[in-house]
């Protein structure tokens, strides 16, 4: 009998090796070369989705997302070309009803003995797949129907607003940029002009901001740099702070970038800048705006201290509750958003404080680039 040759038992044994750890896997995976075309999808992505091998290998991937999120998705290659991994990244695909469905992706780079990437190991998972495993349990069920009750009339109420709002804003911005492209405007009402028209602008990110979350607030999550950030709400707050006895500090450090909504971020951080800046009445202080890298949590930190007033205890625990505010003319939407917009970015938002000795309120992100 002639002996089998070497290689076509090694050649069965990678195969069986193969389908039994990837094809057969319950993890949801599917790999594409450097191009982006699909090589391989195993069966547990395709059911997730609901394709046949046919219908996606050989293809563009470029083909399971929505036209307008391409672009993000070539910057997460990207970023997993450079960095080798990148974790629990949110994102949208198209499954074959043409429907959408919310993942976190796990992106590998897949390279040769050269280290030169060869293509891609995409693992998909649901987003909140846990919590969702959870409402089986029907207390469980009952709890958050009753959570749900109480904040949709939040949200229809927050969309009513914003819609009412978003009109005459865009009279405002849309005037403001007219005047400043006619060339009759002397050098003093050219620079009020522009800061209406900055303001408006940044005005109708907010109403945005508010009709998004009123719609279940999604976030598209990008590297940043959380110096860039601060940087950005503290230039936006300058002509408010030149009246005011403040003293700003920035303690910027050397932090990865961190993925992240800069437009949800900025509404965060400048939202926080202005509580800190209230909290002082008019009197003279100062507000410390520090960024850092913590090496042994591996998280991105930014925090926000001020010399205020402070807050008791009875205070803080009401603070993220929608519609609790201090201030008469606060919604109370401010700080509860900003717990939304963190729990978005599988971060998180503390607040830290003595009545009399001041406020430090600190955003962690998990999810550097």
């Amino acid at each position: 009998m002639a002996k089998v040759p070497e290689e076509t038992c090694l050649d069965k044994v990678q195969k069986d090796l193969f389908k039994s750890i990837f094809d057969e896997s319950s993890e949801k995976m599917i790999v594409t070369g450097i191009d982006g075309k699909v090589c391989l999808a195993n069966k547990s992505a395709l059911a997730l989705l609901g394709y046949k091998p046919e219908d996606i290998i050989g293809a563009d991937i470029a083909g399971l997302m929505l036209k307008k999120d391409y672009k993000e998705f070539e910057n997460l290659l990207k970023t997993i070309t450079k960095a080798g991994i990148v974790r629990n990244y949110k994102f949208y695909l198209l499954t074959s009803k043409e429907s959408i469905i919310r993942l976190f992706l796990t992106g590998v780079a897949l390279g040769g003995e050269s280290g030169k990437v060869s293509g891609y190991c995409i693992y998909l998972a649901l987003a909140n797949i846990d919590e969702w495993a959870a409402l089986k349990d029907p207390q469980f069920f009952q709890s958050v129907a009753k959570k749900i009750g109480r904040l949709t009339s939040i949200g229809q109420l927050t969309s009513v607003f914003a819609h009412d709002i978003k009109n005459p804003l865009h009279v405002i911005l849309s005037t403001s940029e007219l005047l400043l492209s006619s060339g009759t405007l002397d050098e003093g009402l050219k620079t009020n002009m522009a800061l209406i028209e900055r303001n408006a602008q940044r005005a109708s990110k907010i109403v945005k901001t508010l009709l998004d979350f009123s719609r279940s607030g999604i976030c598209q999550l990008r590297p940043c740099c959380l110096n860039d950030i601060s940087n950005y709400c503290l230039d936006l707050m300058e002509s408010s702070l030149k009246p005011a006895k403040v003293k700003i500090t920035k303690e910027l450090g050397t932090v990865p970038r961190v993925f992240l909504d800069p437009h949800y971020l900025h509404s965060v951080v400048y939202n926080l800048l202005t509580n800190a800046v209230e909290s002082l009445s008019g009197r003279e202080g100062e507000i410390t705006l520090r960024t850092l890298w913590d090496a042994d949590k591996k998280t991105a930190r930014l925090t926000i201290s001020d010399s205020g007033r402070g807050m008791d205890q009875n205070m803080l625990a009401d603070l993220f509750h929608p519609f609790f505010t201090t201030k008469e003319t606060g919604t109370g939407l401010g700080l509860y958003l900003a717990r939304q917009i963190m729990n978005e970015h599988s971060g998180e938002i503390s607040v830290e404080s003595e009545p009399g000795k001041g406020t430090r309120v600190e955003l962690v992100f998990h999810k550097t680039a």
